[in-house]
């Protein structure tokens, strides 16, 4: 098992600076205030020039996104690949509902991994993540264009999202077993945020979450990873059950002691990457 420690040489980029139109109830655009900032093409290349003579090997770029889900990454993919050229780093993209034309670019620029996650709540899609025109359809045809373009695809599946309800997620994983073979099945929790409407509500339940986790690790045989999202106040438990029980093969930010304890092996990057590119962000 791996614990993946982001920041120390994988950076976490927003081209959009703090802003975002879509403006989910569970985030609002906070988590883009602690991302390096390169808001123009040209501030992307120059900030990953800057982070690679400080010894970075990764960038994941994020951002906020429009109404219609998609993270504005069009302008920037000359860049990306001249960044890929030039400092050979690591690339990945969260890019959201993309369309065929962008997802051929992305391809062709030589994005490593697409950070997706996969929502099939048609609440959550429209009255949370306040995605009006869209569904549960449009998430699972874009994952699909992903897969036949042949990116290498890291889904995420989110719990909690329905007012910390698990009511969907069952939902999603099978849909998503029956329609492909995922490359690689990251989960992450309902955090509290404060500032946004969701900040008072409470995440699902501990148990639940590791029943779910569960299930998928009895019909997935992929590497299945504990994401970065979750409440600090249950990695105490929620961390040590998981991995006791054996059913992730991945953590990201685990407290030092599990490191210790289960002697995972530390990677300095996103828990997203291919076991191929791994080796490159062992300390």
């Amino acid at each position: 098992m791996k614990a993946f420690i982001p920041g120390r040489k994988y950076a976490v980029v927003s081209i959009t600076g703090s802003a975002c139109l879509l403006k989910c109830k569970f985030c609002e655009g906070k988590y883009l205030e602690k991302m390096y900032s390169a808001p123009t093409p040209k501030k992307l290349y120059s900030l990953a020039e800057i982070l690679w003579k400080r010894g970075f090997k990764g960038l994941l770029i994020s951002g906020g996104f429009n109404e219609y889900g998609q993270l504005p990454i069009g302008p920037y993919l000359p860049v990306i690949k001249e960044i890929k050229k030039d400092f050979d780093l690591v690339v990945s993209v969260h890019p959201g509902l993309v369309n065929n034309k962008t997802i051929a670019e992305m391809k062709k620029v030589g994005i490593d991994v697409v950070d997706y996650q996969l929502v099939v709540d048609d609440f959550v899609i429209r009255e949370v993540m306040n995605l009006k025109n869209r569904s549960s359809i449009d998430f699972l045809t874009t994952l699909r264009n992903l897969y036949e373009e042949g990116l290498y695809v890291a889904v995420h599946i989110p719990i909690g999202l329905n007012y910390g309800v698990i009511k969907s997620e069952y939902d999603a994983l099978n849909i998503l077993f029956n329609v492909l073979d995922p490359h690689i099945l990251i989960f992450l929790v309902l955090t509290p945020t404060r500032g946004t409407p969701m900040e008072h509500v409470k995440p699902p339940d501990i148990t639940e979450i590791v029943d779910l986790i569960s299930y998928a690790r009895n019909i997935y045989k992929g590497e299945i990873a504990l994401g970065c999202m979750r409440p600090a106040f249950y990695k105490p438990t929620l961390d040590k059950l998981l991995l006791e029980k054996r059913v992730i093969d991945r953590i990201v930010l685990p407290l030092q002691q599990y490191i210790k304890r289960y002697r995972l092996k530390v990677v300095d990057a996103c828990c997203s990457l291919p076991e191929k590119l791994i080796a490159r962000f062992e300390p």
